[in-house]
């Protein structure tokens, strides 16, 4: 297997990333002239501009040297506290604290509404593999053999619940280990029924045992999906991908997840760059995993993202009063700090080390 370029890797991370850093902070920008703020500058990147226009609201818009997030400047918002009499009535901090709040939830809220966009998207113009709930073959020595089933044997019911494909079988199995399951099988135009026993199994990916009765699947096929089915397997796939980045973190937190599996931005590059090369619906695919994981990672009550800034804004709604300047500061620096050497531990592990 060719590995992927660096060439395929940086086009890919910069096709991406970019529509991604751009919808967040548009949630941004669009939230602040909603409240009266005025935006300063929209970028993508940091450092010095490389090209950008100024618009009829003075909005400097522009695109940056170092392409590795983006941010929205808007008036009056590195002031202090103390400060705040002397700032006109456009100034971010002369919003009100309801305003304040909405502005800054706006963009991770754009990069959620974006992944809802595009996995729904994918659904309704490309349809959806599925495998029929027909066993395609039988494992030896497994609960399935065990119980006389054989290739060709439709599932029609398991504990009384219709089974519409492959996958709805799997979804039942899977959560009942060692625990007998009424199987209703039509098998050349004869229905009958088997107990069976789902064996216990390690899945080293949820961490956790899972039922395995020990059949395979027909290939899936591609059917068409009428748009609000579209929406409603979206839905659906958005809530598992929603639990799925939770229960990562919770790996990441309690420290049972490898090396191999945290990617940084070097690996992120080359993840983009295999499903540049494999086609547009598994870069949409991939674009709506990446914009729900930035939205979700946005709100997180660390200081310096969007969440530890709605952290500040629930003090002052509770206290009635704003945490001091100094403590925000301070609590901005350690912020600042942990992301840093975060980043700078997640590139080791891209790298290897």
């Amino acid at each position: 297997m060719i590995e992927t370029s660096f060439f395929s890797s940086l086009i890919g991370f910069f096709i991406v990333l970019t529509p991604l850093i751009f919808i967040h902070e548009l949630g941004h920008y669009l939230a602040a002239i909603r409240s009266g703020v005025k935006v300063e500058s929209f970028s993508i990147g940091f450092g010095p501009e490389l090209l950008g226009y100024t618009d009829k609201r003075n909005t400097r818009w522009k695109f940056s040297l170092l392409p590795l997030g983006g941010y929205v400047k808007m008036k009056g918002e590195l002031i202090s506290n103390e400060d705040l009499k002397n700032e006109d009535n456009d100034s971010f901090l002369k919003a009100s604290l309801k305003n304040r709040a909405l502005i800054i939830f706006s963009g991770p809220l754009a990069n959620l509404l974006l992944g809802l966009f595009l996995i729904t998207s994918v659904f309704y113009f490309n349809g959806k593999y599925e495998s029929p709930p027909i066993i395609n073959t039988v494992l030896s020595n497994q609960p399935a053999e065990m119980a006389g089933l054989k290739p060709g044997d439709l599932i029609k019911k398991i504990n009384q619940k219709v089974i519409k494909n492959f996958n709805d079988i799997k979804m039942i199995v899977e959560k009942n280990p060692n625990t007998s399951l009424s199987f209703l099988i039509e098998r050349k135009s004869v229905v009958f029924t088997e107990n069976i026993i789902p064996k216990d199994y390690f899945n080293d990916i949820y961490k956790q045992n899972v039922g395995r009765i020990g059949v395979t699947a027909l290939p899936g096929e591609l059917q068409k999906l009428y748009f609000h089915e579209a929406v409603f397997v979206g839905l659906k796939q958005y809530y598992t991908m929603t639990v799925g980045w939770f229960y990562g973190l919770k790996l990441l937190i309690t420290g049972n997840v490898e090396k191999k599996d945290i990617a940084g931005p070097i690996g992120i590059a080359k993840m983009s760059g295999t499903v540049l090369e494999k086609g547009i619906i598994e870069l949409f695919i991939f674009m709506a995993v990446m914009s729900i994981n930035l939205g979700l990672i946005n709100l997180l009550p660390i200081p310096v993202l969007d969440g530890g800034h709605l952290c500040f804004y629930i003090y002052e709604a509770v206290f009635r009063r704003p945490l001091s300047t100094l403590v925000q500061n301070v609590l901005l620096k350690f912020g600042l700090i942990f992301l840093v050497s975060l980043m700078i531990l997640v590139i080791a592990f891209d790298l290897g080390f």
